[in-house]
Order: C-alpha cells, then structure tokens, then sequence
C-alpha cells in the first residue's frame, strides 16, 4: 500500500508540474481506468485471427514503445494471447524515411507504409511499427475495425518477412540459408 501511494503522489506531483500535456493525461487516465475497470473479468470468447486490425489500449510504456490506445494488426494467435504490430498515423515530416513495396521498396526503415485509401480500416495514411511487436492479453481489445489485411496476400507475407527480418536477425539469416539450400539440392 505504501509503495502505491508513493507511486501516486509521484505522479501527481509530475501532473501539478505540467509535465504531461493534456492529452497524454487524457489517455493515461483512461488507460489506467480501462486497466483497473477489466483486470479481473474473465477472457473474451472471441476468435482473433491473424490478418485482422483491432483497437487496442497498449497501456502505459516507455518512449519509443506504444502506448495507450491505437489499431494493431493481429500476426499471430496463441490461445488468449495476441501477437500484434501497432499501427499509427503518418506524419511525412517526422518519418520521411517509411518502407513502401511500391514507393520505397529499398528503405530498410522499421516502419511499413499502409496508405489510407487502400485499406478499409483507415482513413488517412498510417505505419505498421514493424520493430515494436506486442505480446497482448485478448482483454487489450477495445474493438474491431471494418477490413483485414488477408495472411495469404502478398502484402500480409511481405509484412510477416520484414518483422521477422527486423526481430530475429540471426533466425532470418539461417532460415533464408536453408531455403537456399533446399532450392539448390532441388536441381
């Protein structure tokens, strides 16, 4: 109890010095609300699949990690946890540097272009954080949005090789080894 109320003054000392811009308190508040509010309810019954984009409350995390609330596309499904890449919108002027299959297909960037009038769940451009992938409850789930990125598209596959590339460098580099050497044992 002490330590909480320790941890509670400590951060509305930090409210009263300004250190948070409205907003940032806005969300904190309601993630905090939403964490308290479901932490003990039972796991949704709900089938999660891989390709499909959800609102999620990420909760409180460290600068460069995502926090709050934001959409995430679903990679992976392991019973009630969900593997999942934050997407949040561009800002041309804060990310120049963005990998685009068409645009900019030689950037080696962290960040994958997903221009907004070419996905249902969007309404203006946005980037999937390809090195910030998230292990979440199902109960993250705020809800669901209209479209899905389909896993047998190019597209999903594409976005699946890079977070690979990007998180498990040295996996990536012996599993494409021995795709090449299937592919040469083949012939």
């Amino acid at each position: 109890m002490k330590d909480y109320l320790k941890a509670q003054n400590k951060t509305n000392d930090d409210i009263l010095k300004d250190a948070f811009s409205a907003d940032e308190l806005s969300r904190f508040s309601k993630s905090d609300f939403r964490w308290a509010d479901s932490r003990s309810k039972p796991f949704r019954q709900r089938p999660v699949r891989k390709g499909e984009v959800y609102q999620f409350e990420f909760g409180k995390n460290y600068i460069p990690e995502m926090s709050y609330e934001h959409r995430g596309l679903v990679i992976g499904v392991k019973q009630k946890l969900l593997y999942v890449l934050p997407i949040f919108s561009y800002d041309p002027c804060k990310y120049p540097d963005v990998y685009h299959p068409l645009d900019s297909p030689s950037s080696k960037s962290n960040l994958f272009l997903l221009k907004g009038n070419d996905f249902s769940f969007l309404s203006h451009d946005s980037v999937l954080k390809l090195n910030d992938i998230r292990t979440v409850s199902i109960n993250r789930i705020l809800y669901q949005h209209n479209g899905r990125i389909d896993p047998a598209s190019e597209l999903y596959r594409q976005i699946e090789h890079l977070t690979l590339q990007k998180y498990f460098p040295s996996f990536y580099h012996e599993y494409m080894e021995a795709i090449k050497m299937i592919e040469r044992l083949r012939h």
